[in-house]
């Protein structure tokens, strides 16, 4: 029934950036900023993933399935840096994860798809 979804609105027309049905969420996130560095998408990306999750009602402790989206795959060693400081040291909140080159819209570098548990 679809009383039972839960969608929060994205910043463009069609799409949710994230949906909850019973206990499972589907978030996507990427920066507002496509002028900046990759450095600089990933913190905002990882922001919005963190808020996004938050608002539907989950935390990146719960997430079960990670999907990096990346502009350029050389990147990943940078991305492992910065996401291994921000997933924590206990494994038993790590994600499954992988990584993929595709393109994206102009200017993105980087976009998260995560599936997550609810609280």
């Amino acid at each position: 029934m679809d009383h039972d979804i839960k969608r929060l609105a994205a910043r463009g027309p069609g799409r949710s950036r994230a949906v909850a049905f019973g206990s499972l969420v589907w978030v996507v996130a990427n920066t507002a900023n496509v002028n900046a560095d990759f450095a600089g998408q990933v913190a905002d990306t990882l922001l919005r993933l963190d808020q996004s999750l938050r608002d539907i009602g989950s935390n990146r402790e719960r997430m079960l399935s990670v999907q990096v989206l990346l502009a350029d795959i050389g990147s990943r060693n940078a991305f492992d840096v910065v996401w291994q400081e921000w997933i924590g040291p206990d494994p038993a909140t790590w994600p499954q994860r992988s990584c993929f080159q595709v393109d994206l819209a102009p200017g993105l570098l980087i976009e998260i798809v995560a599936v997550a548990a609810r609280e």
